[in-house]
């Protein structure tokens, strides 16, 4: 199946510096949002505090049960689940334990005139354990990176492996800048999402870099950008294909999960769009440009792209 034409001849990586500026740009955003969030981009998984699932009989919203709890020392996200569900999460940041805090939330909401309800759920994690869970989540992002700059360079050149991990820490930091934007906090699911969106977007990547490798043992003699521009063509199609399949169901799941799985969804939603921007945009051309480098101080002709098999 080809939705796209193979023979297409768009010169992607004569847009790189493009992309490269509005990369730049998109990850300073992300930054930025990172950094002026501070402590409350984190959920209760990693800051510790409660978390109370509450189900309301009559129709109420996030921002009435918000000003319900209001003017109280616990520091209180609320936050709904599936639109017309009457559902909703209360995450609580407080040093009181879990019946004190229970007791609180029940006595604001039973005064604050929302109709009758009941609890579903309360879960309570300690701050030890939060910090413990932040600590392991960063190791696991970072070793799943070096492994894979390990395995790209063993498995193609160390060019390629630079250009992967390039694409792979966009995708990151693009995506969880958009997701913190979007209001929403990080939690062991987002770190789920995080390394789901690792895995597909290397996966896409290869596709493109064993493509340019087959074409390099096939040619003897080649001009490396235009031989990438060239394998990036030929397997667009699969890369869309591929890449509009995975979106459908992730919006699926945005629009149909609700709560948790209505986060988890918006996440991968925009870690697949740009795990496939990155894959043509960033990975292909860093790779190309940590090639040249690598050359430069070797005496050739040209603009020294050219290459001899």
């Amino acid at each position: 199946m080809k939705l796209i034409s193979s023979d297409l001849k768009i010169d992607f990586l004569g847009k790189k510096y493009f992309a490269f500026f509005l990369s730049a740009i998109l990850v300073a955003a992300s930054a930025y949002i990172w950094i002026e969030r501070g402590e409350s981009k984190y959920g209760i998984d990693y800051l510790g505090g409660h978390k109370i699932i509450v189900s309301f009989e009559e129709q109420t919203t996030s921002e009435a049960i918000r000003k319900a709890l209001s003017g109280d020392d616990m520091d209180v996200v609320v936050q709904s689940f599936e639109m017309g569900s009457n559902e909703f999460s209360i995450r609580v940041s407080s040093e009181l334990d879990s019946k004190e805090v229970l007791s609180s939330i029940t006595s604001k909401l039973s005064d604050g005139g929302l109709g009758e309800y009941k609890i579903i759920q309360q879960d309570f994690v300690g701050p030890t354990i939060g910090n413990e869970l932040k600590r392991n989540a960063l190791i696991a992002i970072v070793v799943g990176l070096f492994g894979m700059l390990l395995y790209i360079t063993y498995r193609f050149e160390m060019a390629f492996a630079v250009g992967a991990v390039a694409a792979l820490f966009h995708d990151v930091i693009v995506t969880m800048g958009v997701y913190l934007f979007c209001g929403n906090t990080i939690s062991v699911a987002t770190l789920a999402a995080a390394l789901t969106i690792v895995g597909y977007s290397v996966n896409d990547t290869i596709i493109v870099f064993d493509r340019i490798r087959e074409e390099i043992f096939r040619q003897k003699k080649f001009d490396l950008l235009e031989l990438m521009n060239f394998s990036i063509n030929r397997t667009l199609s699969r890369t869309v294909i591929t890449s509009l399949l995975t979106l459908f169901s992730a919006i699926a799941l945005l629009v149909y999960g609700g709560g948790a799985i209505a986060d988890l969804s918006l996440f991968l939603c925009v870690g697949v769009i740009t795990g496939t921007y990155s894959t043509i945009f960033i990975a292909s051309p860093v790779a190309l440009a940590f090639e040249n480098m690598r050359r430069a101080p070797e005496p050739s002709s040209g603009s020294g792209e050219k290459v001899t098999g």
